[in-house]
């Protein structure tokens, strides 16, 4: 059964499009079952009908999430990106998986979809526990009634039984496993070089203007101002209500009263501990320990083990073992215990910081609880603006005149297109919103990732334009001088290289040149050691081991060759333990493949139907509409 806590709203917007399984599949694939004939309904399949509401709530929620995951995009781009098609593929996917677990008898009780309403952290407020007020608000953005939320909720209760079920007892064969942990955990290590412009490119005869400009035209892209957007907006940051409100001090009496114990943390130490086979393995890993030879954590590591493998964390005394808490806590400051006998047989347990008793003074906890409650009733008015600001939003109402009748404050700002920008407009949220507004047209309220409420509108898109060639000369010509520096750095390059490859050491071949070749690695192909471009690193380990790389980059170009290779050892006790935890990744990823499949099958098999006439007349209807007056 599905477990609690497990919903967010966005996560039950994104199941009626079985988004998070079916992300990335393009299409159904319908334009040969397309039939004709009246009908309201967008799609159908089986005894399962898609009406154009449902379609366009969804439509409208996709590119919202577009939007928030920093693809922005407005009605007009979506359809042309073909999303509408998407949307109604994945809507006829979901409408055969609920036809079909019904078909099945999934379901769950009334109780536990309430149980899970409850525990969507889009419903919680600032106290984290559910709130009504915010559970509305959350609801209104996504376009959802309470009874459309709860039938999503008991269908994804439904699917993930029917996904557990499908999913018992498949797995993938540990040998793909092995393969991909083997290029992953390949290491290498390399001897490299780097021969800077400004060393080794000479000296570059003056630029005519004729060149430049033909530079600044040929790489216009260069020398190009970003798309700039003009941007006003009403905005209230629930923060700046605390001022007016009033706490009720008997209501802060009995938070204290309730949470007095919570206030005073008791003494905790940090701590490791490694076991041994018996004592006397112990008493000698001690005496390495203390002779100065190694740590506790170096005859993990000889063992193979990693830190987190020993590492218990901040313990009080009453969670450490019985037969160790005299001797861990006797320890006046860090250091190391033992063998004493734990639970897990004879033990070694470094100290390695002291945590004291910890008490919050009563005036100054009871000022922490003022905050929090101050907090909590802040966000029920901030809620009861938002609502009101929906409403006048809803009825035509400008930022402006946002500004002038609520407690938002109104404000403008210039956002670029390719640009972070500064203040709000480097706020991801804002920028998802302002790039997928329609010109001239306020938006719905939305929230920011810093809590903050918001609507705006784009009064103005400057496009993109090459900047002057006056206004950039300077430059201009500094990259014209830099490239003609790297031109002539990279044959220097290419010809130490050639005498690599010929067989001239590489220390010998390039001291030639005054330079000392620098070491890295053993490294993963992950890793970018110091002063060594990422991309060097990839070609090193596409390499052979006689192999030479040459790459310009930047302000210099760099001539690389692999040293060594180290494989992957999969009998090594950590790469054991790390196969069985891709292991399980892979299987997941199997799992989720087969339910894709077996979904595809049962709405092939409900012979599924689109009417392009009546979804043509719902997107047109819209096409020009601002979203929040769409339903």
């Amino acid at each position: 059964m599905a477990k609690s806590g497990r919903f967010s709203l966005s996560k039950i917007a994104v199941w009626v499009l079985l988004g998070l399984l079916f992300i990335g599949l393009a299409g159904f694939g319908l334009g040969d079952i397309v039939r004709s004939g009246f009908t309201t309904s967008v799609a159908r399949v089986g005894d399962e009908s898609i009406s154009a509401q449902d379609f366009l709530r969804a439509f409208s929620r996709e590119i919202n999430q577009r939007n928030r995951a920093g693809q922005p995009m407005n009605q007009e781009t979506a359809r042309q990106a073909g999303l509408d098609q998407y949307v109604v593929g994945q809507l006829i996917r979901s409408a055969a998986l609920k036809e079909e677990t019904a078909r099945l008898g999934l379901s769950v009780t009334d109780a536990v979809v309430q149980q899970e309403v409850a525990s969507i952290p889009s419903f919680m407020g600032p106290d984290g526990t559910f709130n009504a007020d915010q559970a509305r608000f959350a609801l209104r953005q996504q376009g959802m009634t309470e009874a459309q939320l709860r039938e999503d909720v008991r269908f994804e209760a439904a699917r993930e039984i029917l996904q557990t079920t499908l999913g018992a007892d498949l797995a993938l064969p540990p040998a793909m496993v092995q393969t991909v942990l083997a290029y992953r955990n390949e290491q290498r290590s390399f001897a490299w070089v780097r021969l800077d412009a400004a060393r080794f490119g000479g000296n570059v005869d003056a630029p005519t203007e004729a060149e430049l400009r033909a530079l600044h035209e040929a790489e216009a892209t260069r020398y190009t101002r970003p798309e700039t957007r003009q941007v006003s907006y009403a905005i209230l940051d629930p923060a700046s209500l605390v001022s007016g409100i009033e706490v009720d001090e008997a209501e802060v009496d009995r938070e204290y009263d309730a949470r007095k114990e919570s206030f005073n943390t008791p003494e905790r130490r940090s701590i490791q501990r490694l076991t041994f086979a018996d004592a006397a393995e112990a008493e000698a890993a001690k005496a390495r320990i203390e002779a100065g030879q190694v740590t506790l954590l170096d005859i993990a590591v000889e063992r193979g083990f990693s830190e987190e493998n020993i590492s218990l964390g901040e313990l009080t005394r009453e969670a450490v073992d019985a037969g160790a808490r005299d001797a861990v806590f006797g320890l006046t400051e860090p250091g190391i215990v033992g063998p004493v006998d734990s639970s897990l047989g004879p033990a070694l347990f470094q100290v390695n910081a002291i945590l004291l008793v910890q008490v919050t003074a009563e005036e100054d906890a009871r000022a922490a609880i003022r905050t929090a409650i101050a907090a909590r009733l802040t966000g029920s008015l901030a809620q009861e603006f938002a609502a009101e600001v929906e409403d006048l939003v809803a009825g035509g109402a400008t930022v402006e005149e946002i500004g002038e009748e609520t407690e938002y404050t109104q404000g403008q700002v210039a956002v670029p297109l390719t640009d972070t920008g500064e203040g709000l407009a480097a706020d991801a949220t804002f920028r998802a919103l302002t790039l997928a507004a329609e010109l001239g047209i306020e938006t719905d309220l939305s929230q920011l990732s810093d809590g903050r409420f918001i609507v705006l509108r784009v009064d103005e898109v400057e496009p993109a334009a090459v900047i002057p060639f006056e206004e950039v000369a300077e430059r201009v010509e500094a990259d014209w001088r830099q490239q003609r520096q790297i031109d002539a750095v990279t044959a220097q390059a290419d010809a130490l290289a050639d005498r690599i490859r010929n067989g001239t050491p590489m220390t010998r071949a390039a001291l030639g040149l005054g330079l000392t070749p620098a070491e890295a690695g053993p490294i993963l192909r992950s890793a970018t050691p110091d002063g060594v471009p990422a991309t060097l690193v990839a070609e090193i380990f596409e390499l052979p081991l006689d192999g030479v790389a040459v790459l310009a980059q930047d302000a210099a170009v760099y001539v690389a060759r692999p040293l060594s290779v180290l494989s992957f050892d999969p009998t090594s006790p950590v790469a054991f333990i790390e196969m069985l935890q891709f292991q399980e990744v892979f299987n997941q990823s199997y799992v989720s493949d087969v339910l894709t499949y077996y979904v595809e099958a049962v709405a092939t098999r409900g012979d599924p139907r689109i009417y392009p006439g009546v979804m043509d007349n719902a997107l047109t209807m819209v096409t020009h509409q601002p979203m929040h007056q769409q339903y």
